[in-house]
């Protein structure tokens, strides 16, 4: 890993009585430009989700002789994400019975209403999971060699999830920090199949984030995609984490795809450029749907290139605005595409205009691709009206899908794929029906 160094040093000069004057000037002209560098280097405004707080020093104590290996390895700092957040934790000590002091600390983050902050804590070291329990449970298991895969559980049962990798703890006490921070997954530049830079000089790129199959081996493809946002929302990147180790688990190479405009993709974000009639009531969405469906052609086809990947059908899957693309999609191309899971998925909340995209989406899809429809009954987006409105409207006209609408949901129902303990079981039976070995 590459850290920002806190400063650059000038080259030191020493006054002798033998120095002339045009080495002292020019001895003191190289320094000021070292202090210009440096001044010019120092951004006047930072990012505040970027700065992650720690202690000023760290209590850090090598492991005993006698502290079991899956214990001791454990010891150091860690650096990544937690929620797509920035977090560091550095484990500060590890005693051969399993216990161990830790620092968690955490990035501001206006998603979802936090502050940066750190704190020391206790935490436990079991079958090769170090725990720490408070307001969430977090777990910390090694997803290769310095690498840590985390899960943050809340007690109503919701999940986030992050990665860490291993880092040096005096340098991070020291103030550097990684020039690009460390991501849960490989992160990866799609070239546009149709759209290109305002001078034509190349197609835009899509940001997506890649997770190569877990086992030996091509496998499938499954590719993620995300819902809509609002403002500066739109430039908030999503990993899926946890979606995508649950995938990898079962057999996939994962792609989780950010739409133009969105995350660090290039473009710009039209999916809410809506029509509307004279009074200004919406009446058409086709165009924002169309420049959806071209950015998921163009990660298909990126996807299938990449290594690991088998070339054939596709699983879909999305959240909200992503879960009825991969719907959509499906029903443009049935051939390409082997299932869809749709988390609470819907283009826009009104049914006059969005419910034939889900009579067309039956017609095109038929029985040819399985899909699993995952809804909340407390969906506040889409209430279950709605929800079976859709659902009427794709099988009268041909298609076939298992359609669950969960009940219980914590809080705003559309947030459902949060709350794997309540769809993963259903999620797993309908993946086993899959032919992932199909061509």
């Amino acid at each position: 890993m590459r850290l920002r160094p806190r400063g650059h040093r000038g080259a030191g000069f020493r006054l002798g009585f033998g120095r002339n004057m045009r080495n002292l000037l020019m001895a003191i002209v190289a320094v000021s430009m070292t202090w210009m560098h440096n001044a010019q280097a120092q951004p006047l405004t930072v990012d505040p989700e970027s700065v992650v707080p720690l202690p000023d020093k760290f209590d850090m104590e090598i492991p005993a002789p006698d502290a079991p290996p899956e214990i001791a390895r454990f010891q150091g700092a860690w650096i990544g994400t937690w929620h797509d957040d920035r977090h560091i934790l550095v484990v500060e000590r590890v005693t051969p019975d399993g216990h161990a002091n830790v620092v968690f600390a955490q990035a501001d983050s206006a998603f979802y209403g936090t502050n940066r902050e750190w704190w020391r804590d206790q935490a436990t070291i079991v079958d090769g999971v170090l725990t720490m329990t408070g307001f969430r449970t977090f777990r910390y298991a090694f997803d290769g060699p310095d690498r840590l895969y985390m899960t943050a559980t809340l007690k109503n049962g919701g999940v986030t999830s992050g990665t860490l990798v291993r880092t040096d703890a005096a340098r991070l006490a020291a103030g550097d920090r990684p020039i690009e921070w460390p991501w849960p997954g490989a992160r990866v530049s799609i070239p546009h199949l149709t759209v290109r830079t305002p001078d034509g000089a190349r197609p835009i790129m899509l940001e997506a984030t890649f997770y190569p199959p877990a086992g030996p081996g091509p496998a499938p493809l499954a590719i993620i995609t995300h819902g809509s946002e609002v403002g500066r929302n739109q430039l908030r990147t999503w990993s899926f984490s946890t979606e995508a180790h649950w995938l990898r688990d079962k057999g996939f190479a994962v792609l989780a795809l950010m739409r133009r405009g969105y995350g660090r993709s290039e473009g710009i974000n039209g999916e809410d450029d809506f029509g509307r009639d004279h009074e200004g009531s919406l009446v058409d969405v086709s165009s924002g749907v169309a420049q959806a469906v071209e950015d998921l052609e163009s990660a298909i086809a990126y996807g299938r290139k990449l290594p690991g990947v088998r070339p054939g059908p596709v699983l879909l899957a999305g959240q909200s605005r992503g879960g009825f693309l991969a719907m959509h999609y499906a029903g443009l191309k049935p051939s390409e595409v082997m299932g869809v899971v749709n988390f609470s998925g819907g283009w826009y909340p009104y049914g006059p205009v969005t419910t034939p995209y889900y009579a067309n989406a039956g017609r095109g899809a038929a029985d040819k691709v399985p899909q699993l429809w995952l809804y909340a009954d407390n969906d506040k987006l889409y209430d279950e009206a709605l929800i079976r409105e859709y659902y009427q409207a794709f099988t009268a006209a041909g298609g076939r899908a298992r359609f669950e609408l969960i009940d219980g949901v914590p809080g705003d129902g559309h947030l459902l794929r949060l709350y794997p303990e309540r769809w993963r079981p259903i999620a797993d039976q309908f993946l086993a029906t899959l032919d992932l070995k199909r061509p």
